[in-house]
């Protein structure tokens, strides 16, 4: 009995111990390999001994940095730990920092950077003042030279985004999908100290829930090239790292979509349709790469119908995208940093519009007896697909860099355009229909390569390539026009060809600690042909060349530049200077009507200069610089563009290149206890060899040597010729922060403007000057999880003076939203008012006014399903109004988008 009893025990134990050794899959393995961490680094509080989860740890040697957080373990007790299976053969700075304590700094041995590192930190009494007060939450600190903002200190609702919370951090701002954090762009965003997005750093925005967010901290180091390469005088990038509360490796999720609606408003068709659209996302983010899936197919963009988003130009869509990307990372600043991307895109959409302007030329002897009236109607269809891969791969100081990218583009569109033209007591009446289908392929390819020739100096070679096709076909027919030199039927056929190579060569040595040297080449050769064959069948059944409107022609454009730099860098100084000689080649080669070649070549001289001074709580930037603006193929033709009869073009073979000078200064104030940021701009310029137009209205019938044409009556001549005279002046004054008995941000700026244009009347140069002003504010709430409240205000002003004329506008646009969210119910409504005028054009006037509306309930345990109903702009259908400003004319203009429609909603989050 006994002996059976031994022979179970030992059964159970031996059973124990290999089910202790079985892995994920369910595999048993008696022998597990294991390493331990090298050095593992647990940080506490050093008077209560609590573990410090979420400290940020950086370990330094030389070039390379590693960067984590704490995180939990259980031992015999609680602790907070970061381990490193890296062995140094440097010295190793190791940098450990927490909210609301002073920074741990130490340097060790490489031999004295093992096992275990015990790190005490103290307590800031200062920072905890800062941070904890009776009844409030501040809302920012400043550690070092480190921006932090807590949190806590704003609410957001429960399904907001991570987007959301940073519109109501004072100093930081989202303009294009990009992070601005005291007016300088976010290059990364961490997630608790780890990489997860690598250059996408827009993913945070929608990837990250807000409710999940601790603390977000903003500071400026160098990019991970730089330390690689130990380019100590780089400019620092900014960089945003956000604490979160779950700590987690992975972030992933997603949704799927559908609505279906009615269109309450005829679109270009004149049918009122059914409505409906599917979408379905997932993303994947970790330290080691992204995948990301996305597809929509709708007939309208209701995608934030929910939050009841509204936008002045609201158009009913038909459109069908699709993409898909992977993106594969190895480390960050590590040794081996390999990143492969690969993305795939596909993209169908349909637009309707209507449009109708008013031109009104300034008042001469001649001009004042002109007026032009024009309305439209459009619809394009357009199908476009694309391919890209990017691989970069980095070895110490070693960086090898490769891009191709493959897209094709289908686009088609009808349009109707009626033009009434009246000089003096005759009218000219046009209906031009236009049926076109265009396609464009393009291949493109970058490599480059970099690599240490010493400690102190480096070479990089990039070789770049492009080639692209593009076919035009289209119909161009108007039988109706009042007179019969205008009438045209006319069948284009067209094809282009593109391709151009670059290389270049840079040279780098570091002089000193903080002083580095460039010198660089690069050469460049571009091909564009461009062909247009046009056939008349209005008096030809069979059809017959149309001389005017057909052309061949190339550009070949050589470029030779040479540049050198020199940069400084130290300290909260940053100074860059660099000076480039560039020659340009221009040879142009026309084969229709004749053959000519006509080359032309430019020098050009481009100097630079830019200085940053001081750190987060005040920041100083100069910038200087001086570059040529190419000229437009179009602009050097020789030959007379009569595509429409009534506004002839003519190049000019002689321009000369056009160059400017620009200058900026700014100034930012962070004030941190006060939660307040304040930032100015001025700005300036001037443009050297400035391209002005000449315009000719032929009151007669006129021929013109030159071209070999004759110019109907009303008809205009452009023309292009050099003038100096051009100038710009401008400031912006901005302003954010954070109430704190509302826990709400209000942010306020001013921009003014002032440009002098020179233009001609006839043979008369003149100059026209522009005034431009206009006033923000904003107010985002946060001071509820329930209730949510989002204001803001632009009004604009504008005055334009020229000969004998004077005209002003005013434009004001309020926005408001109001979402609410109660258990598992939830409403959105906004509103949008639109006023427009000018002093000219009293029929221009207008006042749009947008109110959309949702409301539904979220379903399940974790609220994942919801389910919505709503209206989109239910007042009034919007029609957005502006006025251009020319050299001999003002045009007035509203384009209607139609837009109403009420939608029934479901969504799935996971």
């Amino acid at each position: 009995m006994i002996r059976f009893a031994l022979l179970l025990f030992a059964f159970f134990g031996l059973s124990g111990l290999l089910s202790a050794r079985t892995v994920r899959s369910g595999t048993p393995q008696v022998y597990r390999s294991y390493r331990p961490a090298r050095t593992t680094i647990a940080v506490e509080d050093k008077e209560t001994k609590d573990p410090l989860i979420g400290a940020t740890v950086s370990i330094i040697s030389r070039a390379d940095t590693l960067r984590g957080t704490t995180a939990k373990e259980d031992f015999y007790r609680t602790l907070a730990v970061y381990k490193c299976d890296r062995i140094f053969r440097d010295s190793v700075d190791l940098e450990v920092t927490y909210i609301g304590y002073k920074p741990y700094k130490k340097r060790f041995a490489a031999t004295e950077f093992r096992s275990r590192i015990e790190v005490k930190m103290e307590v800031d009494e200062q920072s905890i003042a800062q941070v904890v007060v009776v009844g409030k939450q501040i809302a920012m600190v400043f550690k070092g030279d480190t921006t932090v903002y807590n949190a806590g200190a704003f609410k957001t609702l429960a399904d907001d985004r991570f987007e959301e919370l940073l519109k109501q951090l004072p100093g930081v701002e989202i303009k294009d999908n990009k992070i601005l954090a005291g007016g300088e762009e976010v290059k990364r965003v961490l997630i608790d100290g780890k990489n997860f997005f690598g250059n996408k750093s827009q993913y945070a925005l929608t990837d990250l829930e807000a409710s999940d967010v601790k603390s977000v901290r903003v500071y400026e180091e160098l990019s991970p090239e730089a330390k690689r390469q130990g380019n100590t005088t780089a400019r620092k990038e900014k960089v945003m790292d956000v604490e979160t509360k779950s700590k987690r490796s992975v972030l992933q999720g997603g949704n799927l979509e559908g609505s279906i609606g009615a269109s309450l408003e005829k679109d270009y068709s004149g049918r009122r349709e059914i409505r409906h659209s599917e979408a379905g996302t997932y993303y994947r983010n970790s330290e080691k790469g992204n995948w990301r899936f996305a597809a929509s197919n709708q007939k309208d963009d209701n995608s934030q119908a929910e939050n009841a988003s509204f936008n002045s130009k609201l158009t009913p869509t038909k459109q069908t995208d699709a993409r898909a990307e992977y993106t594969y990372r190895r480390g960050d600043s590590t040794t081996v940093s390999t990143t492969v991307s690969t993305t795939v895109d596909f993209q169908r959409r349909r637009q309707s519009s209507v449009s109708r302007s008013m031109t009104e030329y300034f008042p001469t002897d001649d001009y004042a007896l002109r007026t032009e009236e024009s309305s439209g109607e459009s619809l394009s269809k357009n199908l476009s697909a694309s391919l890209s891969n990017l691989t970069n791969i980095q070895r110490k100081q070693n960086v090898f860099f490769a891009m191709t990218d493959v897209s094709f583009d289908n686009n088609s569109s009808l349009s109707r355009n009626s033009t009434s033209r009246r000089i003096d007591d005759d009218e000219t009446r046009t209906l031009l229909n236009n049926d076109s289908d265009n396609r464009n392929i393009r291949f493109s390819t970058r490599l480059s390569y970099r690599f240490a020739l010493s400690k102190r100096s480096s070479l990089a070679f990039s070789v770049n390539g492009e080639y692209g096709t593009q076919d035009q076909d289209d119909w161009q027919v108007d039988t109706t026009a009042s007179v019969q030199g205008l009438q045209v039927k006319l069948r284009n056929n067209g094809d282009g060809l593109r391709y151009s190579f670059d290389t270049s060569v840079d040279y780098n040595y570091k002089i000193g600690e903080n002083t580095r040297f460039s010198t660089s080449y690069a050469f460049k050769r571009s091909y564009d042909r461009s062909k247009m064959l046009a056939v008349d069948f209005l008096g030809d059944p069979q059809g017959q060349l149309d001389p005017v409107n057909s052309y061949s022609y190339t550009t070949d454009t050589y470029s030779h530049s040479l540049g050198t730099s020199l940069s400084y860098g130290r300290d909260g100084l940053w100074i860059m200077g660099s000076l480039t000689g560039v020659v340009y080649q221009v040879a142009r080669g026309e084969r229709f009507p004749e053959k000519g070649r006509f080359p032309r070549q430019f020098y050009q001289l481009n100097p630079w200069f830019s200085l940053m001074s001081g750190q987060s709580k005040r920041r100083f930037t100069l910038n200087i610089s001086s570059f040529s603006q190419m000229i437009s193929t179009e602009s050097l033709r020789s030959t007379l563009d009569a595509t429409n009869p009534l506004s002839l073009r003519a190049g000019n073979p002689d321009l000369k290149l056009p160059n400017d000078i620009t200058g900026s200064v700014g100034i930012t104030f962070n004030n941190a206890p006060k939660a307040r940021n304040v930032w100015f701009n001025f700005n300036g310029g001037y443009t050297f060899n400035y391209i002005a137009s000449q315009r000719i209205l032929f009151l007669e019938e006129t021929y013109l040597p030159q071209y070999d044409y004759t110019a109907q009556k009303g008809a205009q001549l452009s023309t292009q010729t050099n003038v100096e005279g051009c100038y710009k002046l401008g400031g912006i004054f901005g302003f954010s922060q954070q109430i704190s008995s509302l826990r709400s941000t209000v942010n306020a700026g001013i921009d003014y403007n002032f440009q002098q244009t020179p233009y001609f009347l006839e043979e008369t140069l003149y100059h026209s000057g522009r005034h431009a002003l206009s006033f923000r504010a904003g107010f985002e709430s946060g001071f509820s999880s329930k209730v949510k409240i989002a204001v803001s205000s632009v009004t604009s002003m504008s005055s334009y003076s020229a000969q004998k004329s004077n005209t002003q506008d005013l434009r004001e646009m309020v926005r408001a939203r109001l979402d609410l969210r109660f258990g598992k119910y939830f409403a959105s409504v906004a509103n949008a008012y639109e006023f427009y005028c000018n002093s000219n054009s009293k029929a221009q006037t207008r006042h749009n006014v947008i109110l959309n509306a949702a409301a539904g309930r979220k379903f399940g345990k974790e609220n994942r399903l919801g389910l919505s109903v709503g209206v989109v702009d239910i007042l009034n259908r919007p029609d957005y109004a502006s006025t251009v400003f020319e050299t001999d004319y003002m045009r007035t203009s509203s384009v209607s988008y139609l837009g109403r429609y009420g939608y029934l909603r479901m969504a799935y989050t996971f």
